[in-house]
Order: structure tokens, then sequence, then C-alpha cells
């Protein structure tokens, strides 16, 4: 056996594919909570209760 010979049996590329796939949605959706955030004001005040 070389040492470029691998036994790629055990892994599971659809799981791997998936969680990928998990990892991206989660990750844009944070991107388009922070986004709305930013468009509705960005400030840190709840409900406008520092607002003047």
């Amino acid at each position: 056996m070389s040492d470029f010979d691998f036994d790629l049996d055990h892994l599971d590329f659809d799981a791997a594919e998936q969680k990928s796939k998990a990892d991206q949605d989660k990750q844009q959706q944070a991107q388009l909570a922070e986004l709305a955030e930013l468009q509705d004001g960005g400030d840190d005040c709840a409900g406008g209760a520092c607002k003047i």
C-alpha cells in the first residue's frame, strides 16, 4: 500500500453535504437578520424606548 492509498468507505459524504448546506443556510439567515436590524435603524434601543 502506498502513502497515497486511502480508504474512503467509512466516510459519509451525503451527511457532510447536508451539514454543510444546513450551516450555510444558518449563516445566511443570521446575515439576513443582521441586515434587517441595520435597516431598521440599528440602534440598541428596544422598541424605541431611548428615542426622543
